[in-house]
């Protein structure tokens, strides 16, 4: 059994070290900015209905290349949240301001050169409470999605990112309604290193 142990041990060994010397590996910094186009999604009871709403949302990222795959760490200042509007009586109008620091972890997958697919998790932090027009929690976590693209010519330093985020943690501290953060992001990636064309 320990022979067997140590044969199977030495084979993992030797492929992890043929992957390592034969994989094309690559990395650099970014930075990207952006719009958000963003809603509070509600369930329960409520007399609001949510609306979206326009804002920004800026940062840094590291792009970590393996072959045909990318793990693409990121921090990120993000607006988000949306608008109440009111069902009854006078219809009032409330904005929300989900000021939020984000580390999203992108997995992503090239299928050809200069198009990435990605997924991953979504970690954020609020910046401000209820009682300043934040959310009712502090933590969030979020599932996103979306595609990067590589700019190639005179702007092959650019990139272009669309991303979907889908908040999994209620954010309300009402009882009865429960509230999830939606976002919608497009950002310009400015990349810190020359594109080399294939």
């Amino acid at each position: 059994m320990h022979m067997f142990t140590a044969r199977l041990s030495v084979l993992f060994v030797f492929l992890f070290t043929s992957f390592v010397a034969t994989a094309q590996i690559s990395g650099h910094f970014a930075v990207k900015a952006g719009a958000n186009l963003s809603l509070t999604a509600q369930e329960g009871v409520t007399s609001f209905e949510s609306k979206l709403r326009n804002d920004l949302h800026l940062g840094g990222l590291y792009r970590l290349r393996i072959n045909s795959f990318v793990l693409q760490p990121e921090l990120m200042y993000s607006n988000k949240g949306g608008r109440f509007r009111g069902t009854q009586g006078t219809r009032e109008t409330i904005r929300n301001s989900y000021r939020y620091i984000s580390a999203p972890i992108m997995l992503g997958w090239i299928p050809t050169e200069g198009l990435t697919l990605q997924a991953g998790p979504e970690f954020s932090y609020a910046l401000n409470t209820p009682t300043s027009n934040g959310p009712g929690v502090r933590n969030d976590l979020g599932i996103a999605v979306g595609v990067h693209y590589d700019f190639l010519d005179a702007v092959d330093k650019f990139s272009l990112n669309l991303r979907y985020i889908y908040g999994l943690k209620d954010i309300s501290i009402n009882p009865i309604v429960e509230r999830y953060n939606r976002t919608f992001q497009a950002s310009i990636v400015y990349n810190f290193y020359k594109k080399k064309k294939k």
